[in-house]
């Protein structure tokens, strides 16, 4: 589970405190055992507590499958999701549809595909300042950062606009299932997928970064392996 907002699970410890995008949350077998484990972790970081901020999780929209409306963006033009993934997806997200769920393959949260590519330079400027450490993180001049800052929160509106009608949007966790380990700087790393071309690396966290750059909620569940090299996979 990736809990926001960010401070929403105190975590003093973990190397990522208090990075701009970056969260830490529990894992666990079944949903009930994730909101359980939220409930205990979750009490304000001490020096927000005594400024008077507290935080409780809203009771779910539908508790039957039946009332779940549901949206399914799980491939992108400009991001493409490995194909042996993508038929995962859409096999997990058809198996909802079957068991009662609204779900709508079209709905997207931006209303233009103008809307979506400054979207998608907003997960990359946010994600490139993330990826960068000491002097290098310099090389985002400070105004640019602000004017991103702004463009979150216009993606913010956009976001609310969408939870309107729909209760959760399905979609990848990266555009391709776990790559092989290497050393190589994030920003000098590019991957390969079955079916898509080669990507660069401020590209693999597209999907992940989507919902932190708005500060929303997101969690995985595993949806099967994939074919060629059994790899596990999560929408």
């Amino acid at each position: 589970l990736e809990p926001k907002p960010r401070g929403a699970v105190f975590v003093r410890g973990d190397p990522s405190f208090h990075h701009d995008v970056a969260v830490s949350g529990p894992m666990a077998r079944c949903c009930a055992d994730l909101e359980l484990a939220m409930r205990i972790i979750a009490p304000p970081e001490p020096v927000m507590a005594q400024s008077g901020w507290t935080f409780a999780l809203p009771p779910p929209r539908a508790t039957d499958v039946r009332a779940l409306r549901a949206a399914a963006w799980l491939d992108f033009e400009a991001v493409p999701t490995d194909r042996e993934y993508l038929a995962l997806l859409q096999a997990a997200a058809e198996s909802l549809q079957r068991a009662g769920a609204h779900v709508d393959f079209a709905a997207r949260p931006f209303r233009s595909d103008e809307d979506t590519a400054k979207m998608r330079e907003v997960c990359r400027l946010t994600s490139r300042n993330c990826s960068l450490r000491g002097a290098a993180a310099s090389a985002i001049p400070h105004k640019a950062w602000m004017a991103n800052e702004v463009r979150r929160n216009y993606m913010k509106e956009s976001w609310a606009r969408f939870f309107e009608k729909f209760d959760v949007l399905l979609c990848p966790v990266t555009p391709v299932p776990a790559v092989p380990h290497t050393e190589v700087p994030n920003l000098e790393r590019a991957h390969s997928g079955i079916g898509i071309p080669d990507f660069p690396d401020l590209d693999m966290g597209f999907w992940n970064i989507l919902p932190s750059v708005a500060d929303l909620p997101a969690t995985v569940v595993p949806v099967g392996f994939t074919a060629t090299h059994g790899l596990p996979c999560g929408v």
